[in-house]
């Protein structure tokens, strides 16, 4: 009998919505507080679930009492915990060299090389291992830990002052460094299954690292029939040749573009992309990129994917926490934004913390990625003039 323990993240999955044949054989550990619970098989709600062991420890003693069938996790970093997990009860999924492999980022880079360019990289473990790389390579260098995600804990250094000032920081020992690239980056978001293959890309609106100065983040689609989505779709396929990857699997993949024409490899994650990209995904193919991974991992049915291009796509743009307690102002007053959205959690006077922080949302439509960014800038061109202190 189907058995599924669930390590959640996300806030807002409805799991009963997702698995209506299976609500009360779902055993639910979640990092928030999710709402519809009462038909779950048993939720339990666990404050910084994936740093603490409990769910692990729970896992394992409820597989001794009615043993699990499957193991899910739509929590970047629980992969790894859920994987051991399987292999250790013997379960289908993702194997734990395979969730490091997407995990650790120098790993990643190190296998991801053998199939598709990547920046030059180094792992640190003394500030004389980042300056020789700088005697090496030159500046400018982004510094960042090989298991985090969300833009967080990065530095860029563009001069021996950066390197100053990054030398006060608190060392921490799982450091990597690797050459800045130039150029806009795009994201490739898809679920790839047996006879299942969803793939959509669209371009940052700015720089991830960008929040870090100021600067609001988001993201335009594009046109999957287009030339640079093709392009793009072919190296997420050329990347994925190089690694272990399970028979069901969500991928986030990053790629600069760089001035001269080529791809890069920035970062690829076997999991679903995180901000907007489910909204926009699901606005403009009908997708749920959740649903779609998850139910397939655990041998379920799903819709299939579109085959025809969508009439729209979509982008979004999430304004930042602007440091000062601010009132924001109500949607913006056109037509073709499709939701806009407060973040009523955030404190007043909040900064930016990471990629996904943001005092609230507009999502857009448009007939391709020109008209999506135009209309992008000028929503957030209205929101900002809009803020009152």
């Amino acid at each position: 009998m189907t058995n599924i323990a669930v390590l959640n993240y996300g806030p807002r999955l409805d799991y009963p919505a997702m698995f209506p044949e299976l609500t009360d054989n779902l055993q639910v550990f979640s990092q928030n507080e999710l709402k519809n619970t009462e038909e779950l098989g048993r939720y339990e709600y666990v404050p910084d679930s994936d740093a603490v062991p409990y769910a692990e420890l729970m896992i394992r003693r409820l597989h001794r009492e009615r043993p699990f069938t499957h193991i899910i996790t739509d929590n970047e970093y629980d992969l790894e915990r859920a994987a051991r997990i399987r292999e250790d009860l013997g379960l289908i999924g993702q194997s734990a060299v395979s969730a490091r492999s997407f995990r650790d980022k120098a790993v990643m880079k190190e296998v991801a090389g053998r199939a598709v360019p990547t920046a030059r990289w180094a792992r640190l473990a003394t500030i004389v291992d980042l300056t020789d790389f700088l005697a090496d390579a030159g500046y400018p260098v982004v510094v960042k830990p090989v298991s985090q995600g969300g833009s967080r804990d990065i530095a860029v250094l563009r001069s021996d002052e950066d390197l100053l000032a990054f030398s006060r920081r608190r060392w921490r020992e799982d450091l990597m460094v690797e050459e800045f690239v130039e150029g806009p980056m795009y994201h490739v978001d898809a679920v790839l299954g047996d006879g299942y293959r969803f793939v959509a890309s669209s371009r940052y609106l700015r720089s991830c690292l960008g929040v870090f100065s100021g600067r609001n983040n988001g993201s335009v689609q594009l046109r999957p029939e287009s030339g640079t989505a093709r392009r793009l779709e072919e190296f997420l396929d050329r990347t994925l040749s190089a690694f272990e990857t399970p028979a069901v699997s969500a991928y986030h993949l990053e790629v600069f573009h760089t001035p001269d024409d080529g791809l890069v490899l920035c970062e690829i994650a076997s999991r679903v992309g995180g901000d907007r990209i489910p909204w926009i995904t699901r606005a403009t193919y009908g997708v749920d990129l959740h649903t779609a991974v998850l139910r397939q991992s655990c041998g379920l049915p799903v819709p299939p994917p579109p085959t025809e291009p969508p009439a729209e796509v979509h982008g979004s743009v999430s304004i930042l926490p602007q440091g000062r307690p601010v009132r924001v102002p109500g949607a913006p007053p056109f037509p073709w934004v499709r939701h806009y959205e407060v973040n009523e959690d955030l404190e007043p006077g909040a900064v930016t913390l990471h990629s996904a922080s943001h005092l609230c949302f507009v999502v857009v439509s448009g007939a391709d990625t020109a008209q999506v960014e135009e209309r992008l800038l000028e929503a957030e061109a209205w929101v900002m003039a809009n803020l009152d202190e």
